[in-house]
């Protein structure tokens, strides 16, 4: 038979030819690259230039379901206009549209004596064998995958086994891609979202904290003080969401760094004198344990601050105020903030200790 002639057989069905064994090996190529797979396009071509030599495969398509088409996702071995030809496809339009419709791998042999008008695109490309596979998820078809070849009129039943083989893997790993794009969308959708929550929460405090701090300036003096008390406990507020505005993890509070940024800011007259390795508050623990140190170190004279001794355990935190006595104006409001973070206060020699129980979510 000369070069040029078209055998009639696959040479995969000659005898003496140890198809398994080739094919296994392949599989593994194959099942390889697709788990190291981030491009659902170049994924396919990756697996069309591993196959092709070992199959002798001439052409293939990839298609990918948009609603009620087909979208041509990858192809190989088409030159010039010939995939704007078949860009999208109908439902039930040539063979790629109907393995689409009918979910079921169709073998097209003998194309170029046919006169099936399904095979018209695949026959002027000169193929005489073509293998098109739905790519199926449970019930969700993702798409189509099909190969041709010019060389011989019909692929053999071990090549078909090892197609649809071949396809699965790959329907399992577009689906995959199709997770964690899905995944990654909503991360930053998630991200965007908190964005602008921390953006709003800030906005909303500062124009809160310059609006009263406005009706202060305007009053009497005698009047000024509780609006400049209600500042300053926007402004502990404020301190309490700033993590949210960082790199810490959403919604949660280190003790330590809250109680380091009241100090800093001097929103409460106090020191820091001992710390320790204590898990982080959620936000809103953390603003109720801000304002209650806030309002139990009312009054204390700046130039005497409180020292405050942290410690604590998985269960616990426990805040020591060395330097602080019954402070009777803040009583109402500090009770209302311990009934909200379930905490007790006990008296000691020097102070007091603040307990507070942790959640556990």
């Amino acid at each position: 038979m000369s070069p040029n002639e078209l055998p009639d057989r696959s040479a995969s069905d000659e005898p003496g030819t140890s198809v398994p064994q080739r094919y296994l090996r392949l599989l593994a190529d194959v099942a390889e690259r697709l788990l190291a797979a981030a491009d659902p396009a170049d994924m396919v071509d990756e697996i069309f230039d591993l196959m092709r030599r070992e199959l002798r495969l001439d052409v293939f398509t990839n298609y990918r379901v948009a609603g009620d088409r087909l979208v041509l996702e990858a192809h190989g071995g088409l030159t010039g206009d010939q995939p704007a030809k078949i860009g999208t496809l109908a439902m039930g339009e040539a063979i790629c549209g109907t393995v689409a419709q009918t979910r079921q791998i169709h073998h097209a042999i003998s194309i170029r004596t046919s006169d099936d008008p399904t095979y018209a695109f695949v026959r002027s490309l000169g193929l005489d064998s073509y293998v098109c596979t739905p790519l199926m998820h449970g019930d969700a078809l993702l798409g189509t995958l099909s190969f041709g070849r010019r060389w011989t009129n019909r692929f053999s039943a071990d090549e078909l086994r090892f197609l649809r083989v071949a396809c699965h893997y790959v329907a399992l790993a577009k689906y995959r891609l199709r997770v964690e794009a899905a995944l990654r969308d909503g991360m930053e959708a998630r991200e965007r979202l908190l964005g602008e929550l921390k953006h709003r929460v800030r906005n909303a405090l500062q124009v809160a904290v310059g609006l009263v701090g406005a009706e202060a300036g305007d009053l009497a003096s005698a009047a000024q003080a509780p609006l400049y008390r209600a500042v300053d406990r926007l402004q502990v507020l404020a301190i309490a969401h700033r993590p949210l505005y960082g790199d810490q993890p959403a919604g949660l509070v280190d003790v330590t760094g809250l109680i380091e940024a009241l100090v800093e800011d001097r929103a409460i007259p106090a020191v820091l004198a001992e710390t320790a390795a204590l898990a982080p508050l959620r936000v809103e623990t953390a603003a109720a344990l801000a304002l209650l140190v806030h309002t139990l170190t009312l009054g204390v004279p700046p130039h005497r601050p409180v020292a405050i001794h942290l410690a604590g355990s998985r269960d616990v935190v426990r805040l020591r105020l060395v330097g602080i006595g019954a402070n009777t104006e803040a009583s109402r409001i500090a009770r209302g903030l311990l009934h909200q973070l379930r905490g007790t206060i006990t008296p000691a020699t020097d102070g007091m200790i603040l307990t507070l129980p942790m959640a556990h979510d």
